[in-house]
Order: C-alpha cells, then sequence, then structure tokens
C-alpha cells in the first residue's frame, strides 16, 4: 500500500536538485568567509635560526609571541654555525634539549606549527656521530702497469686519499682487476668523472652520452678482464704473474667522500651520513632525532622535520653496493668497474650503458635509503618529511618531490633594487608539480633569501617575486629568515644569521607592520591550498641520464615560453601513474589513487635513449587517445640483458613514431594551438589558476612596479566573474566583461603597482556582459603644514621636530632625524569645510617609506604598505577641525650608517661586546645607538629616502 506521506518522484528530485543547490552556495559562502578571515593553516611560516649556540628562554618567548602577533602560523628552526662568538648552547647537548623542550612547549601554548631541521647547517643530514663507516662513501682505485717479464713481487699500492680523507684514515677494498694494456692507453670516455660520479661535484647536464666511436686501440675486451681479488695478500702483496705483454693491474677500494655537515655549529659538526645506508640514517635518529621527539613529548606543535637542500656532493658507493647492482640490473659489476675510471669497454656505447646503470642504481638506493626510509622514521613517530628535493645529490627530484609530504622550493631577492629577477625560481615551478602529481596539498618554499640581507626591503619591494611563486604553484612561504634574538630588548637590530636573509624578525623597523601584508599573504594561500591548481600539458624528463637532481631548470623545454598555457614538469617515473579518460584528458593517480589532476598533452624531453618500459607505456597512452609528444628514440640507455630487447626495441619504435601515434617534438605548437588558451593577459602579468569545487579561480598578478589596465581572456562561460582582493578580502562584481563565442570571458582589470587580484567564476548566470563605471577622483583639500613630528629618543630625539613642510628624514640637518630609523608619528589639525555626505572620500599621502598607519579623529584607518598610499576617510572624516595621526617606519640602513660615523664596539670573531655577555643593553654613554652581529655599512654610504614625503591630500569622487 503506498504511503499516504509518500511525494511523487519528480519532488524527489526537485529536493535533491535543492539540496545540491543549497551545498554549493554553503560551499561558496564558507569559501567567502574564509577569504576573508583565513585558517591558521593559510598563514605564512618562516625559519627560526638559532646562530652559534646564542640561544635565551626569554628570546625564544618573545619570537614566539611576535610570530603570533602579527599572523605567522609556524616556523621551523635551524641551528647554524657562521663564525660569529658562540654563545654557549651546544648543539645535541643537554642545555639545548633543555632549549628545544622549552620552545616546543611555547610553540603549543600559542598555536604556532613547529618544525626542525635535520641537523646542524643548512645541507644536510650527519654530525660526530657519523663514523667513517657510516659516511658518504666514493670509489677510489690505484693503477699498477706490471709486465710478463716482471720477476720482482708485485705490490699494489692502496689508492691516495686526499687530505680530507686521509683524516678520517677509513678505506676498505671493494676488488682487483686487470686487463691487457691497450695500445691506446689514455683515451678515456667524455666526462667520465661525471658519468661515474667520480666529479663528487657533477651536474645531469654532463651525464648526456656521447654518440662517438671510440678508437679500436682505446677498446677493452670484456672477456679479457681478470678478477684477481681473491690474489692478493693483506700486505697488498698480488700473488699473480701476467701470461703475457703488458697489463694493468687495478686495486679498487672506497673510502669517505669526506663530506660535512654545513654550515654547522659547535656540536653538530661531523660527517654527512651514508645516503644509502638505512643503518646510517637509524644511527642519525638515536644520535638526535629521537632525542627530539622525546622533547616534544607528544607535542601537537612539533609535527615536520626538515631536510634542505642538497648541498654535500654525490657519492658513488656503499658497503656491498656490487651485490645490490647485480640484483637490480642481473649482471655483475666489478669486472665493468674500469668503466668508472674512465676506459672504454667493448665500445663507447657500452661503457656508457654501464655507466648509466650505475648512476641509475645510486639514485634508486638513495631514494630507498635516504629519502623514503627517513619519510617512514618520520612517520613512525607521527611526524611529517619536508623537503627541498634538489640539489648536487645522485637522485631524482621530481621523485623525491612527489614522495615527501611536504616539497619546498626557494626563491630569492638579489639586492636593494626592487624587482630584481627572481633567482631560482624554478625550484618553485618543480616541486608544484610534484605536490600535483601526489596529491600534496602544501607546496613550500624558502621564501625571500638574500646574498645580502642589508635590511633594505620590506613587503613592498618583496610583494612582486613573492607573487610570482604563487604564480609557479608555491602556496605556502617560510620566510628566509628570523634570526632567533637572544639579547637585551634594546639591542637592535640584534642578531642576524650572519649577512644572509631578509630579517623578518622582530626587531627589524617595520616587523610588527606586516601583519597586514601577511593577512594578503594568507588569502592567498587560502585560495591555493584549496582545490587543483591546473595547467595544460605535463612535460616530463626522459630517462637518458639515469636522474635528474636539478629537474626543472626548463628553458630548454618545449611549452616554456609559450603564453596563456601553464604546464608541470615531472620525471620518468610518473609515466606509470598516467592513465586516459573518455574525453582523452591524461589522469592522474598516486599510490593507487585517482587525484583530480589532468593534462590534455604529454611531452617528453628531446632526449635520443628510451627504455623499453617507456615506450610501451607511451604507447599505450597514445593508443588510449592522449596527445603524447616524444623525439623518436635511438636506442635503450643500459645494458640490456634480454637477448631479444633491440628487436623489441626497433618493432616498438616503428609502431608508435613511423605511425605518427606518437607525435615528434616538432609538432607541439600545433598541439597546443588547438586549445584555447587558458588566459591572456595583457604585458606584464601572470597568473595562476586553482580549480575550486566547480569553481575557477585565476590569481592575477601585476608583475611591475607601473600601473595595468588592459582586458584579460579566461577560458571560462556561463558564469559570473567576480574580484577578490587578497589584500582586504573584498568581494565585488562591479567590473566590465562580456562572454565571447569561443567559449571564453573577456575581464577588464585595473591594476595599481604590483596589484595581484583573484577573478573568480563560480555562480552560474544567464547574463552575456555585464558594465561597471569606475570611480574617479578629485583632489579637494591640501593638508600642507603644521605638522608635528615625535621620534623614538633610543634612535633619533625625544624632541618633537615641527616640520612646516613635508620632506624625507635624511635630507634634515638634525643629524638625530637625518639618520634616524624607526617609526615616527606625525600630528596634524585641519579645517574640513565641506560636508562629507555620501561620497566616496580618500586621504592620499603622496610618497611614503615606507609603511604608514593612520588614524583620523581617533578612527584606525589601517596600515598602508604599497602605492598607492590611499584610504577611505568618509566615515571618520567630519566637518570643522579634524585631528590627522600618521605613524611612518622606515628602515634600519639610516641608522646604521649613522652609527658608522663612530668607533666601533670591542669585540672580535671569538668575543661579543662585553655589555652582551653581561645580559646587559648598548650602554648609554656610546654614541652608537644599534648593534647589529653582522654589518653592511660604512659611514660613506647613500641614506636611503625615508618618512612621509607627500603631499597629502584630501580627494573626492566625482561620481
Amino acid at each position: 500500500m503506498k504511503n499516504k506521506f509518500s511525494r511523487p518522484a519528480h519532488y524527489s528530485h526537485i529536493s535533491l536538485l535543492f539540496l545540491l543547490i543549497l551545498s554549493s552556495c554553503l560551499a561558496q559562502n564558507g569559501l567567502e568567509k574564509a577569504f576573508l578571515n583565513p585558517p591558521e593553516s593559510a598563514g605564512a611560516h618562516t625559519w627560526w635560526h638559532w646562530v652559534d649556540g646564542n640561544v635565551s628562554k626569554a628570546g625564544i618567548t618573545k619570537d614566539l609571541e611576535s610570530f603570533k602577533k602579527v599572523g605567522l602560523s609556524g616556523f621551523q628552526l635551524f641551528d647554524v654555525g657562521l663564525r660569529l662568538p658562540h654563545g654557549g648552547t651546544v648543539f645535541n647537548s643537554k642545555e639545548y634539549h633543555d632549549k628545544v623542550t622549552f620552545a616546543i612547549a611555547e610553540a603549543e601554548r600559542l598555536g604556532l606549527e613547529m618544525g626542525i631541521n635535520s641537523a646542524s647547517g643548512w645541507s644536510s643530514t650527519g654530525g660526530p656521530w657519523i663514523t667513517p663507516e657510516n659516511s658518504m662513501k666514493m670509489l677510489v682505485w690505484s693503477e699498477h702497469e706490471v709486465s710478463s717479464k716482471t720477476s720482482s713481487p708485485i705490490k699494489l699500492k692502496r689508492p691516495e686519499l686526499n687530505e680530507k680523507q686521509q683524516s678520517h684514515d677509513f678505506y676498505k677494498d671493494v676488488a682487483i682487476i686487470a686487463f691487457p694494456k691497450p695500445k691506446n692507453a689514455t683515451f678515456r670516455v667524455s666526462d667520465w668523472e661525471a658519468k661515474s660520479l667520480t666529479d663528487l661535484k657533477a651536474k645531469a647536464d654532463q651525464f648526456i652520452p656521447s654518440l662517438e666511436n671510440a678508437p679500436k686501440d682505446a677498446i677493452i675486451n670484456l672477456d679479457d678482464i681478470l678478477n684477481l681479488t681473491d690474489k692478493m695478500g693483506t700486505d697488498g702483496t698480488l700473488n699473480w704473474t701476467p701470461p703475457s705483454k703488458d697489463w694493468v693491474v687495478l686495486r679498487i677500494g672506497y673510502t669517505t667522500t669526506g663530506a660535512q655537515t654545513r654550515p654547522a655549529s659547535k656540536g653538530g659538526i661531523g660527517l654527512e651520513l651514508d645516503k644509502l645506508s638505512k643503518e646510517a640514517v637509524t644511527m642519525h635518529w638515536e644520535a638526535l632525532l629521537d632525542k627530539i621527539t622525546e622533547d616534544a613529548k607528544g607535542s601537537k606543535a612539533y609535527t615536520t622535520i626538515l631536510i634542505d637542500s642538497y648541498e654535500v656532493g654525490h657519492q658513488n658507493w656503499t658497503a656491498n653496493f656490487e651485490d645490490t647492482f647485480k640484483e637490480k640490473r642481473g649482471y655483475d659489476l666489478i669486472p665493468r668497474l674500469l668503466c668508472a675510471t674512465g676506459r672504454v669497454l667493448e665500445s663507447t656505447e657500452y661503457s656508457e650503458r654501464v655507466l648509466w646503470d650505475f648512476r641509475k642504481t645510486v639514485a634508486d638506493e638513495m631514494y630507498e635509503n635516504y629519502f623514503k626510509f627517513f619519510k617512514e622514521k618520520c612517520h613512525k613517530n607521527g611526524l611529517k618529511l619536508a623537503t627541498e628535493p634538489y640539489g648536487s645529490g645522485t637522485f631524482d627530484a621530481a621523485q623525491v618531490g612527489k614522495l615527501v609530504d611536504i616539497p619546498m622550493s626557494e626563491f630569492w631577492h638579489k639586492d636593494k633594487a626592487k624587482g630584481q629577477r627572481n633567482i631560482w625560481k624554478w625550484t618553485s615551478h618543480m616541486t608544484s608539480s610534484a605536490a600535483h602529481l601526489s596529491g600534496r596539498s602544501i607546496v613550500g618554499a624558502e621564501a625571500f633569501t638574500r646574498m645580502k640581507g642589508d635590511w633594505t626591503v620590506h613587503p613592498y619591494n618583496l610583494k612582486v617575486i613573492g607573487d610570482k611563486a604563487f604564480t609557479e604553484g608555491i602556496n605556502r612561504y617560510y620566510f628566509h629568515t628570523s634570526a632567533h634574538q637572544p639579547w637585551s630588548d634594546n639591542i637592535k637590530p640584534g642578531m642576524t644569521m650572519s649577512r644572509f636573509g631578509s630579517n623578518m624578525h622582530r626587531n627589524n623597523t617595520w616587523f610588527y607592520q606586516s601583519k597586514p601584508w601577511l593577512d594578503y599573504i594568507a588569502r592567498c594561500q587560502f585560495i591555493m591550498q584549496t582545490g587543483t591548481q591546473q595547467a595544460d600539458a605535463l612535460v616530463m624528463y626522459g630517462d637518458e641520464r639515469g636522474f635528474n637532481n636539478f629537474l626543472g631548470r626548463v628553458e630548454k623545454l618545449d611549452f616554456y615560453f609559450l603564453e596563456g598555457y601553464k604546464f608541470d614538469v615531472a620525471g620518468i617515473d610518473s609515466l606509470d601513474d598516467l592513465s586516459v579518460d573518455e574525453n582523452g584528458d591524461i589522469r592522474v593517480s598516486y599510490e593507487g589513487k585517482l587525484l583530480d589532476t589532468r593534462y590534455k598533452i604529454l611531452s617528453l624531453k628531446r632526449d635520443l635513449l628510451m627504455r623499453i618500459a617507456s615506450i610501451k607505456k607511451l604507447g599505450k597512452l597514445a593508443e588510449d587517445g592522449a596527445i603524447v609528444i616524444a623525439q623518436k628514440p635511438i636506442r635503450t640507455p643500459g645494458i640490456e640483458t634480454n637477448p631479444n630487447a633491440t628487436n623489441e626495441f626497433n618493432i616498438l619504435v616503428k609502431k608508435y613514431w613511423d605511425s605518427g601515434l606518437i607525435q615528434l617534438p616538432s609538432t607541439y605548437k600545433k598541439s597546443i594551438s588547438a586549445l584555447t588558451p587558458d588566459c591572456q593577459l595583457p604585458l606584464g602579468l601572470d597568473y595562476a589558476h586553482h580549480k575550486i569545487n566547480d569553481g575557477d579561480f585565476y590569481f592575477v598578478s601585476n608583475q611591475s612596479y607601473d600601473s595595468k589596465k588592459g582586458t584579460c581572456t579566461f577560458r571560462v562561460t556561463g558564469k559570473q566573474p567576480e574580484l577578490w582582493d587578497p589584500e582586504t578580502g573584498e568581494i565585488s562584481k562591479n567590473l566590465n566583461w562580456k562572454q565571447l563565442k569561443d567559449g571564453t570571458t573577456e575581464v577588464e582589470l585595473s591594476l595599481t603597482s604590483a596589484q595581484s587580484i583573484f577573478v573568480v567564476f563560480q555562480k552560474e548566470t544567464k547574463k552575456t556582459s555585464g558594465s561597471y563605471t569606475y570611480p574617479t577622483y578629485k583632489t579637494i583639500q591640501n593638508i600642507n603644514g603644521g605638522w608635528h613630528v615625535t621620534f623614538d629618543k633610543n634612535f633619533g630625539t625625544n624632541e618633537t621636530i615641527p616640520f612646516e613642510k613635508l620632506k624625507p628624514w635624511n635630507e634634515h640637518t638634525n643629524e638625530a632625524i637625518k639618520y634616524y630609523s624607526g617609526t615616527a608619528t606625525y600630528k596634524t589639525n585641519f579645517e574640513f569645510k565641506t560636508s562629507t555626505n555620501k561620497k566616496s572620500m580618500l586621504l592620499d599621502l603622496g610618497q611614503v617609506a615606507v609603511i604608514a598607519e593612520i588614524k583620523l579623529n581617533g578612527k584606525d584607518l589601517g596600515t598602508l604598505w604599497k602605492p598607492p598610499f590611499q584610504v577611505d576617510i568618509k566615515d571618520a572624516l567630519k566637518k570643522g577641525t579634524n585631528t590627522l595621526e600618521i605613524k611612518v617606519t622606515n628602515l634600519w640602513p639610516n641608522r646604521l650608517i649613522g652609527d658608522a660615523q663612530y668607533p666601533k664596539f670591542k669585540e672580535s670573531n671569538k668575543t661579543l661586546p662585553s655589555w652582551i655577555e653581561k645580559g646587559t643593553g648598548i650602554p648609554e654613554s656610546s654614541k652608537r645607538k644599534t648593534y647589529a652581529a653582522h654589518n653592511h655599512f660604512k659611514a660613506d654610504d647613500d641614506l636611503l629616502t625615508s618618512g612621509l614625503i607627500g603631499p597629502v591630500t584630501i580627494m573626492k569622487s566625482t561620481d
């Protein structure tokens, strides 16, 4: 019997539709609210350097409280040694762990997330507890020419070690091999030191195989090689006589590379652990990281261990590596070890194949035994692993980037001038791609690193390169850096990370005024941590080099210079994670989970070598309907143990390339041109595109310090465009736009200097266009004189100084003002005779150097940190007498240059000034008002423009 309360089926469908619409509306409202007030997880983090054992608990508390106050959400603790006088807290000592425990507890109290570097120094992992047997290792050998006419015993000397290796007194034999001396005994394979990783600084570009044939008289036959390992006595005497003519005997062994943690502080200086050994990793954890886990005692604040960018060079051996090699490659390495000496075995091609297998095996072992095992140790302890997965090591950057929980990159600010080129930005592209290929939600960046941390940067001149990182896929800054301030509060600027960094700490003049900038960053990061970043193409490095440790240096890659499209980069290992859906889109899986990431095109770097497994996978993707672009390969890269491999290779190449199923690289522009550009922008703008639910969020960044106005075209239709302003959190539909017949939408944008905006399409509309008239303003009043300015007496004067006309502090005749650094307060009263009515009224400060905080009639109008220095005063302005207060903050250089006029404090590289050691501040009797751990300035250096320069005016909307 039908229930009398049941409803017709179409009502159920309507209800379901209503619920879906309601759910979508709630999701949109939730996004809007979170955009205005982002969650803690969206906030920026900072690196926090403890320098040369100068650490105090009072300073720890004040540092972390300052982080919380300005809106930082977390930090990563580094211990470094930079040749400053040591402060007494020895790394890994009882006192060190006591202070780490205290820092963890303070982070817990304040709700800050904490990570810690894996060792002292910034690269890489080790310490004094790592013995030579557990350190990074490399092959070494001695060569001996012997003849069948030799009558005396053959004594094989141990390979020579360099001075650093000799100091560790560690050497073990691997093998003794002998071969007939070729007529051309000096010929070597090109770049053999790099290809064998004997050159510990070798770069991946040097691994490209030679295609030239070696001279026949330089070739050594594999069948002629003898393994004499069991013929040598403990004293090096070889119990063997050459059968005929002249022979060469190699005594091959291994020793430590001598690589040390760098730059480590006292207690942390020691050998780098063996990156191919789980036992060495375990030794390191037991000596250091297990203790820090115990320090945390289950704290929720301590979440992450960081491995910084890898800078300690290659290693090419570990104990029993020859057994591992045979297991993975299927043949005996020992007789082929002469390839590691650059000699030609069988042919150039054969030698290159052996060297490829050699490098690939080392890289695979480093991935498994260092990075992967390190991650397993982290997870076992409830921690995440963050890594900058690139550098001078023997590993594939893209593969490691996908593995770690938080892939990280770095970008630098070069020097004083705004808009400096963003060096190392390619790392951001590579690591964000790795996150897209593994489903990671956080892509970190060591942000605003500086070689010359001379106090000349501030939020405005950092913004453009920071926004550029956002367009490359970064969604969490880790500022480089906040040096821990261990000393008295009146010692400023105080501790620095020697000459490095952007000085994001509480003793910088503008630190407490940085909150609006950090709010801006958090809003940007919230959107970019949500949903999926979009790219049209996946550009993949191939098999040719064995591994690519600097993956992402993509200047020579196809698609790099095409405007209007974004692409990701990947390593060849990602091939196994790709599939094709019913629309021909390339889908990505990771660890068995299908991700939202998808691409229209797969393009391989123009390599000539390719494994059979790679060819099969590429062919399968093409057969399934994907657009695949790849250079036609000429051979496989390594030794093929399958006798049918060459024939199989040739058949597959003919099947996929000769048929045109896999396209040649020359077609890539034609392939992408069939796809409408995702985003077309005026010159000087860049973008990133995120999908959140059904919404499209385009981050559009003005990458110049000029205003930009123009039409932008987005590959979206049927949705109402909105402007989401990350500086204010405001959302507006007030813009000019129209839909085009090709399925795109044009939006007119007007961006101020260095401004970025989100253009958002998430609400469906039947409208095809919209119009808006931007307001215009005219100046109705100048605020010219009668300014009274007060300065911080500790760095300037205790007198209130009248300014009848505004002018830069550095042009003042009073040296207390001329050399002033810090915050000064301008006050003035002015009469406003016009009715304010409801029209918008702006206060325009003109030129400000560098940050202004404004109050009008006691009403806080906020902080202005970038041009235009304008604020709406409609609700604060009144008819009659008005009181205006403007706090202006400049930078440290002027005061530091002023102090350079006076004698230096007595200190050395071994001792700090006595008043620091006593725990007091700068003596009142001193003419110097500042102290910095590193000095960048001389007495005759140019002063920076500072203060409120103006003109200050009131502007009224003409609409």
